[in-house]
């Protein structure tokens, strides 16, 4: 009876075993827009976000690879590749043009003839815009594979992964900022949200959609606009650090004072590349460092 006994204990271990098995394996099948982090990555992450005045850059290095959003204005295209170069960049895995305004690709076509590029991710919408043509010679000279990403569509490089959030598809967006293409990037228990230039109706897309938003560093869209930034996107994203790229004294007013004060609410720590110049973000997965201190906490000193 007790060797019965035994035997049956056993089995039933084992069942239960095997359960846990098959729990582990569908959620590590979850999709990476929707679902938890992998807090397992050990890889080293940087996150730069270049001091473009107005405009925006950002460059994210993972394991030898690199992915650059957006290059500035036309100004800004010496800064931007000077910059790639002193990060030891040779080569580009990805690029993405979140919309075709100038102050985000302006510098673009100076890079596309500089660095190779493995994939250019870029909006369906065109634009009649001489930078935008400049953008679309260098892609054909260069034999440049584009892409326009699908929602929920998503990438790893080196140790982190991302994952395109906006726009949606399926829709066409009369505002090129609406069509801006927007990533959330992970790396062990660290993720930023990048989305360009968007307005509040496509936050409240974002917000409809389900998508996970959560974020450690969040740059703050539009510039730090009121026509973006909704209380609402803002709790939701839940940010511990927000990065506001804007040029000194601009003539836009950004960030907009009611932004920041949705902001402090908030508690998030505040870094501007008006005010400190370039910000870098450093995450191994368990702990992220920055370039310097939130501006409050150096006001502070």
């Amino acid at each position: 009876m007790k060797k019965k006994r035994k035997i049956i204990l056993y089995l039933f271990v084992l069942a239960a075993a095997a359960g846990l098995f098959v729990i582990w394996i569908l959620a590590g099948r979850e999709n990476p827009g929707l679902g938890a982090e992998d807090l397992n990555t050990q890889g080293i992450v940087r996150v730069h976000f270049l001091d473009a005045g107005q405009g925006d850059s950002i460059l994210i290095q993972s394991e030898g690879k690199n992915l650059l959003i957006d290059a500035g204005t036309n100004e800004d295209e010496e800064l931007v590749v000077s910059y790639l170069k002193e990060q030891g960049v040779e080569y580009l895995d990805y690029v993405i043009a979140t919309h075709p305004h100038i102050d985000h690709i302006g510098g673009m076509d100076a890079v596309l003839e500089t660095f190779p590029v493995g994939i250019f991710f870029l909006p369906e919408e065109e634009y009649d815009t001489e930078s935008y043509q400049d953008v679309e010679k260098a892609l054909k000279q260069k034999e440049i594979r584009m892409r326009h990403p699908d929602f929920l569509e998503n990438y790893e490089i080196g140790s982190a992964r991302f994952v395109f959030i906006t726009p949606n598809s399926r829709k066409q967006y009369e505002d090129p900022n609406d069509a801006s293409l927007g990533i959330r990037l992970t790396n062990g228990a660290h993720s930023f949200l990048l989305c360009g230039d968007i307005s509040k109706s496509i936050e409240a897309e974002i917000l409809a959609s389900g998508v996970r938003i959560r974020s450690d560093v969040l740059k703050l869209n539009h510039h730090g606009s009121s026509d973006a930034n909704s209380w609402e996107f803002l709790k939701a994203v839940d940010p511990s650090f927000v990065v506001v790229t804007c040029a000194p004294r601009n003539e836009f007013g950004h960030p907009h004072e009611k932004v920041m004060k949705r902001v402090e609410k908030l508690g998030a720590g505040v870094f501007r590349t008006d005010r400190q110049g370039a910000i870098v973000f450093d995450s191994d997965g368990k702990r992220l460092k920055s370039s310097t201190a939130p501006e409050d906490e150096e006001k502070e000193k």
